[in-house]
């Protein structure tokens, strides 16, 4: 079972500190303890300076690529890409401002101090947890939510 995030709302005009580097370093030194992780440094024209993060289940020589390792996330300036969140965890994501979605994914800013670091880090890990679960379902698999069902109207004014 999944972790179900309950996330403080962001401060949106907060400054950056001093802290600001030392948190983002402290994020990727974590992220790269969880197990079964392998980092990728992508140095293309078409994204510049963005590191690649697959997780890949051990014992399995599964990685980027042999294709069955899931990205966890990607890094780059402004912000982490992580995927593997449950609906749950990315309406508390998106409804709380601390980051937005791109297609499948949800783009987090990255943590300006340590506050938010534990916050960043907490959604980063309710990911790998989910994608290193082996009874939960695969990503690509689709899910229904009763959001998603159609409308009906039970008025007589059809």
């Amino acid at each position: 079972m999944t972790t179900r995030l309950r996330l403080p709302a962001r401060i949106r005009n907060k400054r950056n500190t001093a802290d600001d580097f030392e948190a983002r370093i402290a994020l990727a030194d974590r992220i790269a303890e969880l197990p079964g992780i392998e980092i990728i440094e992508r140095r293309d024209e078409e994204v510049p300076c963005r590191i690649d993060i697959y997780l890949s289940h051990e014992g399995t020589n599964q990685g980027p690529q042999g294709k069955p390792a899931h990205l966890l996330c990607s890094i780059d300036r402004e912000s982490v890409t992580v995927s593997g969140l449950d609906q749950w965890n990315r309406y508390q994501v998106l409804s709380y401002g601390w980051g937005k979605l791109v297609d499948d994914q949800v783009r987090v800013f990255l943590p300006r101090d340590r506050r938010e670091l534990e916050t960043v880090w907490l959604i980063v890990q309710s990911a790998h947890n989910r994608l290193f679960d082996a009874s939960a379902p695969d990503t690509g698999s689709p899910t229904i939510s009763i959001w998603d069902w159609p409308k009906f109207s039970r008025t007589s004014l059809q």
